[in-house]
């Protein structure tokens, strides 16, 4: 009996009864096998169809720019860099300082902070969001 006919038999229910234990388990098999098959090729075509779309979607302007000296361009970005780095350390150490006024329901000028350190966070985001939102549920 051959694979197409064997899965005719399989379809109708009456005509299944009649088949022996090994050809029921081909039968499984091939409709295991096929449906496998057929979820797995519908996936990759999903994955390719969103990779263009990305790339449909997300394309990049280039923007002409003048030409400017490489080295005064880093050191230029390196100058933006540290201001920027500082100016981020100082409203951290602001905002840290005013969140522990507030919990302690003091002044800020009681408070004095001699050192952050930033912790190396290696948990993702989803993580993160949820002890999040479990430790202002219990505020």
């Amino acid at each position: 009996m051959t694979l197409t006919e064997l899965m005719t038999r399989f379809a109708n229910p009456d005509a299944m009864q009649a088949l022996t234990l090994s050809d029921k388990l081909m039968a499984g098999l091939v409709t295991t096998i096929l449906g496998m098959g057929i979820t797995f090729a519908a996936l990759i075509l999903l994955q390719f169809i969103v990779s263009l779309m990305d790339k449909i979607l997300n394309k990049k302007k280039t923007v002409p720019t003048r030409a400017v000296a490489p080295s005064a361009l880093v050191t230029k970005k390196q100058q933006e860099t540290k201001e920027q780095h500082y100016r981020d350390d100082n409203e951290l150490v602001a905002v840290i300082a005013t969140v522990i006024a507030m919990k302690m329901k003091t002044s800020v000028d009681n408070i004095v902070i001699k050192n952050i350190e930033k912790l190396d966070v290696r948990s993702p985001a989803w993580n993160m969001a949820g002890i999040i939102e479990q430790m202002n549920s219990r505020l």
